[in-house]
């Protein structure tokens, strides 16, 4: 019969495993002080003393010799050759480096002697001419703004947000672009004109776009109230671009009386003006055949929006640009911005008739609970007594 407590052994476990008591069970010093295994051991110190970077390479390459530079990372650190540094200098001895700088510094000096000029004698300085400056002194910090310097905004600060104001904003856009491609100049330097004087606007108003497939064929496209209206915004537009800056049209020409040939037409201009609002008043265009104007070209498409974003305050993006293809489809893109956000979902079934007629539907705004119904049917008074009777309620 084998003894309960018998002492370890030395070589079945080692010293820092053993417990503070010298004799232990057998069956606990077996599950307590497992033996070590050889395997794991050779196993352990088998990389020796590899680098960091060493092992990884091995893993990723998944051998013990990877391709490649040993140490591909830059060989050893800035700290690593900062102490191998210092080490090697221990190792010399100081004299003999004293010795080699001393001895460097004569023969650079016979050396650069001959050749570098004696230094000047020191002046004191009594003014500030001649002397470097630091700083933004003297940069172009220092000098007023220029006319080139100035920013002008291509979009103005006012947006329109009425549908007849942007109709007749594009119904101008397509006059002034007819124009300007019947006298064969850049369609784009119309964006130099800010806004019209009130005779040009008004002529611009009365004219008539006709809408031709071709857009290279220009004839009869644009048609003008009468030969005198056509020639006072023919000689207008002729000066457009020869000015470096945007400004209002100037009118020179010397007949501005231009006969009405309808009466209604007269009446209802004269009841819309008003220089307080946009496009002096003027209201929505009754001719609607510039709507259906092409835009396909891309030159004129370019041009078109880019002088409707001037006179509306509206920036068209490049991702709506591409479905545009004629005028009726920008307007149709602006409506989307200018139009009121839409109402709550409780709001628009209160309108709604349908609903309103049938008995047993009611829309309310808010959520609806118990004591509401209570409240409705008039029992909330009933409860709120009985609560009071039992001290359950104030």
């Amino acid at each position: 019969m084998r003894p309960a407590l018998r002492l370890l052994q030395p070589l079945e476990a080692p010293s820092h495993q053993l417990s503070s008591s010298l004799y232990v069970c057998l069956n606990c010093r077996q599950g307590f002080c497992p033996r070590p295994r050889p395997d794991v051991q050779s196993r352990r110190n088998a990389s020796g003393n590899s680098p960091f970077t060493e092992k990884v390479r091995r893993k990723l390459w998944g051998t013990d010799d990877p391709p490649g530079l040993k140490d591909p990372y830059g060989g050893e650190g800035a700290i690593q050759k900062t102490f191998r540094k210092r080490s090697q200098e221990k190792e010399t001895p100081e004299e003999t480096q004293e010795t080699e700088i001393t001895s460097g510094m004569q023969d650079e000096g016979v050396l650069e002697m001959d050749d570098v000029a004696p230094p000047l004698p020191y002046e004191r300085a009594k003014t500030w001419d001649g002397l470097e400056r630091l700083g933004h002194l003297g940069k172009w910090s220092d000098y007023a703004p220029t006319e080139a310097d100035e920013y002008v905004k291509f979009l103005p600060e006012r947006k329109l947000v009425k549908m007849g104001q942007l109709y007749t904003a594009a119904h101008q856009t397509a006059v002034e672009l007819c124009l300007m491609r019947e006298l064969k100049k850049p369609l784009t330097d119309v964006c130099q004109i800010l806004e019209h004087e009130n005779v040009v606007f008004e002529q611009i108003w009365r004219c008539k776009v006709n809408p031709v497939d071709d857009s290279s064929n220009v004839d009869g496209q644009l048609v003008f109230l009468n030969q005198q209206a056509k020639d006072m915004l023919f000689f207008v537009f002729e000066q457009v671009g020869s000015q470096s800056e945007p400004s209002t049209s100037t009118q020179t020409y010397e007949n501005t009386e231009i006969e009405e040939e309808n009466g209604s037409t007269e009446e209802l201009v004269e009841n819309h003006k008003s220089d307080a609002h946009p496009f002096f008043g003027y209201p929505k265009p009754l001719d609607i055949g510039y709507l259906s104007m092409s835009l396909k070209d891309p030159n004129m498409k370019f041009a078109f929006l880019k002088r409707l974003s001037q006179l509306t305050g509206h920036f068209i993006p490049d991702s709506a640009i591409a479905s545009i293809t004629n005028i009726q489809a920008a307007i149709d893109y602006l409506e989307t911005l200018v139009k009121p956000k839409p109402k709550k979902l409780a709001q628009q079934l209160m309108t709604n008739k349908e609903l309103q007629n049938i008995p047993n539907v009611q829309v309310f705004q808010s959520r609806r609970t118990r004591i509401h119904q209570d409240e409705e049917l008039g029992r909330r008074k009933i409860i709120e007594a009985g609560l009071r009777e039992r001290g359950l309620f104030t």
